[in-house]
């Protein structure tokens, strides 16, 4: 029975935080439960996120904690003082938690620098400490993420469920003898966001892959490329049809084709089956190319029309070339 990706990071924590226990036990530390909570907060989480928070707990707590340590030091020894500065660290720490999470551990290491000067006191052995056990409970949870259930992101599938997404919308806007209705290309821009946002920790989970960071960021920037012009494709199209005549239609839905033929075999080259060709962004530009020589005049009077008319017929030309890009990338992987 296949294991929820849940159900492998609840497994996970609870191992990570028993470790944390017996080291604390075995070797007395004073404030173990420091080792305890961070293993637990890096854990639920993939592989790659792990990778990429412990970096920035680590790092964030070292220097959160130098510098409340120094501002500590350097601030009068009043309750009052000291309490402000303990709200205004939780306000941008809760505030930041969820847009700057780097940011946000550093408010938080401040945090907890102030609210151990308020309950008793602070000194630069408490600093060493915390930095230590920090450590730990990272190290901790990178070791049981890595080799216990790790939840890693399944980059193929990533990006062949949103080149399917391109296609399926290209297929409902380019449509034959049909009703057409409108159709947003919003929803390719919040997906590909969805992407990006994660691109960072998905890097991280790519250590050991046979896609290398710097060519899953090629890929990533290619199909960026390739959302944008079939997002203006999309809107252009549904706003020119009107005003095009049958023969731009048809060599409209020729470049389509086309298209969709390169999407599908980026998606065989993803799953690693067939052996299909790309066909080059040339066979989009010549069709424009045999539209200018048939009717010189009509593109020479520089009606919107016809640029209208040149300018998707740019976006399908633009956008086969980063779909033809991305099949050298992955020709080359997979």
């Amino acid at each position: 029975m296949k294991l929820r990706n849940t159900t492998k990071m609840a497994i996970q924590a609870a191992i990570a935080i028993a470790i944390a226990e017996l080291i604390s036990e075995h070797f007395a530390f004073e404030r173990g439960y420091w080792i305890t909570l961070t293993a637990m907060a890096l854990t639920a989480q993939t592989w790659g996120e792990s990778v990429k928070r412990s970096v920035e707990r680590v790092g964030m707590t070292a220097l959160g904690g130098c510098v409340g340590t120094v501002l500590y030091f350097l601030l009068p020894g009043d309750k009052t003082i000291i309490m402000i500065f303990l709200l205004i660290f939780v306000f941008f720490t809760i505030y930041l938690m969820k847009i700057q999470h780097l940011i946000a551990m550093f408010f938080l290491t401040c945090f907890v620098v102030f609210l151990f000067a308020l309950i008793g006191n602070w000194n630069l052995l408490l600093l060493q400490a915390r930095i230590i056990d920090t450590a730990l409970g990272a190290g901790i949870a990178l070791t049981v993420g890595c080799f216990l259930f790790p939840v890693k992101t399944n980059v193929a599938d990533l990006f062949i469920g949103y080149l399917q997404k391109m296609n399926a919308l290209l297929k409902m806007v380019i449509k034959t003898k049909q009703a057409r209705t409108y159709v947003s290309s919003h929803v390719l821009s919040m997906d590909f966001q969805d992407i990006k946002k994660n691109a960072l920790s998905i890097r991280y989970e790519l250590l050991f892959h046979r896609l290398s960071g710097q060519d899953f960021f090629t890929v990533l920037n290619r199909i960026e490329q390739c959302s944008l012009y079939m997002s203006n494709l999309i809107e252009s199209y549904q706003w020119l049809l009107p005003h095009l005549n049958q023969d731009d239609i048809r060599l409209i839905e020729t470049a389509a084709n086309t298209t969709k033929h390169n999407i599908k075999v980026l998606i065989l080259q993803l799953q690693k089956e067939g052996n299909s060709t790309m066909l080059p962004a040339a066979n989009v530009s010549s069709l424009l190319a045999k539209a200018i020589t048939k009717h010189p005049e009509r593109f020479a009077s520089l009606e919107s029309d016809t640029h209208g008319f040149y300018s998707l017929m740019y976006f399908f030309t633009q956008l086969n070339e980063n779909l033809n890009e991305v099949s050298v990338v992955l020709a080359q992987k997979y």
